[in-house]
C-alpha cells in the first residue's frame, strides 16, 4: 500500500512539473534538415566508403577511428530521434526559421493538418526510428558488421514508413 502511495505521490509531482512548463514544439522540417539527415548521410557515406563487394560493412575496413565514428553518428541519431519521440507536440516548420522555403513539392499545410490529426502515429514512427537507432548503437558498440549492415540498410524503409504517412502521401498513393 505504502509503494502505491509513493507511486501515485511520484505521479501526481511529474504530472504538475510536466504542467508547469510551457510545452514545445517538434518542428518536423529542422528537426530532419538539422539533427536526423545529417547523422544518416554520415553513416550512409561510410557504409560506400568501407563496403565489401556484396555491399556490406567491411571489417577489414574499418579501424578503431571507424568504429567510433560511426558510434558517434549512430548516438547523434538515436538522440536526436529520441528527441523527436519525447516532444509535446508536433509542428511541420518553424515559422521563424532559417531554412527558406520548403522545396517544391512540399505543402507545409497539408503535412501540418496531418500531424495534428495523426500525432499518435507520428509519435509510434518516432519510437520506431529510435528503437532502430538504439539497436544500431548496440551493434556499432559490439562491431558486429553483419548487424550494422542489417540495420543501416533497413532504415530507408523505417524513413520511408513515415514519409508515406506524413510528407508526402500523395506521391505513394499514386503509385
Amino acid at each position: 500500500m505504502k509503494a502505491l502511495a509513493l507511486a501515485a505521490t511520484g505521479l501526481t509531482l511529474f504530472g504538475s512539473a510536466a504542467l508547469a512548463r510551457e510545452a514545445e514544439p517538434y518542428f518536423v522540417r529542422e528537426g530532419m534538415v538539422n539533427a536526423i539527415n545529417p547523422s544518416i548521410t554520415a553513416i550512409w557515406d561510410m557504409q560506400v566508403e568501407v563496403m565489401d563487394d556484396d555491399g556490406n560493412f567491411s571489417p577489414a575496413l574499418m579501424d578503431d577511428a571507424k568504429w567510433a565514428a560511426l558510434v558517434a553518428e549512430a548516438r547523434a541519431l538515436e538522440t536526436a530521434a529520441g528527441a523527436m519521440a519525447s516532444a509535446d507536440y508536433y509542428a511541420s516548420h518553424d515559422p521563424a526559421g532559417t531554412l527558406g522555403e520548403a522545396p517544391e513539392g512540399t505543402d507545409l499545410a497539408a503535412i501540418e493538418a496531418r500531424l495534428q490529426n495523426q500525432s499518435v502515429t507520428y509519435r509510434a514512427f518516432a519510437y520506431v526510428l529510435t528503437d532502430h537507432t538504439t539497436a544500431l548503437v548496440a551493434a556499432a558498440q559490439a562491431r558486429d558488421a553483419a548487424e550494422v549492415t542489417q540495420l543501416v540498410n533497413n532504415i530507408q524503409p523505417v524513413c520511408k514508413a513515415c514519409h508515406d504517412v506524413f510528407w508526402y502521401p500523395e506521391e505513394y498513393a499514386a503509385q
